[in-house]
């Protein structure tokens, strides 16, 4: 049996879903991989996963080389129509159900991931991006052999897929997974000062300025606390922050910006908390799942996903846009002398609900669940 990934861009696929690639080709699946390709080809290949590269590229709220995509993938379904087609956010969501609208591909699963920029700016054009992103989840990709994976309840209702989710077409997962074996959980950094982080592309949604802002705040209040900001810049996101901003930033009290960060675990080790005070956007941030299993508590926002995920691993949640209270919360946490507890508590969250193998279990099942679906109907005929 075949399998299409189908996915905008290769390292984000790298990053999250690989693992679900290489657990498909050792159950004996031939896997595809359907992408933009920036700096991933070798390593797909390695993997033993056949490439198709696609010619769109991120920036603005519509890909380019959207039509592009779809004519590559419906060439690659028509020649192989029972393949299961596994597409990844709006994009593979998107060209998925294009590509097989005129061949005999019908086996679908497609994973919302975080919905980014288009689900947070009032902005004219990403309002529009979400009505049609509505419409066409429910009106033309859904179908009786499509099977949806989420992150949180509230981005199935976005999408408007309640008739899916009556029909049991539906399934929410714990993010991307992690494999906890992996990350190593040490004692607590001595104090003071507080050291938090905040790891994430340096994009607006992610709200690195409300976390420089409450950071100053809380220092203005006597507290002795500092911010590392780690991640990449992302110029391709219509809000991607610049290198001046950046600078900007990192010349505050207390604050510095390291880019991107390889070793989580030795970052980790150096950290008392965990920081996202994101505006929302999100499916549930794989940094978020990574320091939680490095055991360090979270703080984050009260947005779908986020909200959840601090629940369940014991961390805090303030209001969105609101770096005043996101300074409160930095105070209550300055002054708690169980840090390590919660730490201990994140981890075995972590390890109970949002580990690759919870993920590749589900996934497994809707696939083999597609698979004999399709039997069915062929003996009834």
């Amino acid at each position: 049996m075949k399998i299409v990934y189908l996915v905008n861009v290769d390292w984000f696929f790298a990053s999250h879903f690989l693992h679900l690639a290489q657990r498909a080709r050792l159950a004996g699946w031939d896997v595809a991989i359907a992408t933009n390709i920036t700096t991933e080809r070798e390593r797909f290949i390695d993997e033993g996963l056949r490439v198709l590269e696609l010619p769109a590229r991120r920036g603005g709220v519509i890909p380019r080389g959207l039509w592009g995509s779809v004519g590559i993938v419906a060439e690659e379904l028509k020649r192989n129509p029972d393949a299961i087609v596994h597409g990844f956010g709006l994009f593979g969501i998107v060209v998925g159900s294009l590509a097989a609208l005129n061949v005999r591909a019908k086996r679908r699963v497609f994973t919302i991931t975080g919905r980014g920029y288009s689900a947070v700016s009032t902005a004219l054009n990403a309002r529009i991006v979400r009505v049609l992103a509505r419409f066409f989840c429910r009106r033309i990709a859904d179908r009786h052999a499509t099977r949806w994976i989420a992150e949180n309840s509230s981005d199935l209702a976005s999408c408007g897929l309640e008739d899916a989710r009556d029909a049991g077409r539906t399934t929410i997962v714990g993010g991307a997974g992690v494999d906890v074996a992996r990350f190593t959980s040490g004692a607590q950094p001595l104090r003071p000062p507080l050291k938090c982080a905040l790891v994430a592309r340096m994009i607006w949604s992610k709200g690195v300025d409300l976390a420089v802002d409450a950071v100053r705040c809380a220092r203005d209040r006597g507290v002795d606390i500092e911010l590392t900001l780690a991640g990449a810049l992302d110029a391709d996101n219509p809000r991607g922050l610049t290198i001046e901003q950046m600078r900007q930033f990192s010349s505050q009290p207390g604050v510095q910006w390291l880019g991107h960060v390889s070793d989580i675990n030795a970052f980790w080790a150096t950290q008392h908390v965990a920081i996202l005070p994101t505006r929302g956007g999100e499916g549930v941030p794989k940094a978020l799942i990574e320091a939680a299993a490095c055991g360090r508590p979270v703080l984050t926002t009260d947005v779908p996903g986020c909200r959840e995920f601090a629940i369940v691993t014991q961390g805090w949640i303030v209001p969105p846009d609101d770096p005043e209270a996101l300074a409160e919360a930095l105070l209550e946490i300055a002054g708690l002398q169980d840090l390590q507890h919660r730490g201990v508590a994140a981890r075995k969250a972590v390890s109970e609900h949002y580990t690759e193998d919870k993920l590749w279990e589900t996934v497994s099942s809707l696939y083999h669940e597609l698979i004999s679906e399709a039997r069915l109907v062929t003996i009834s005929r």
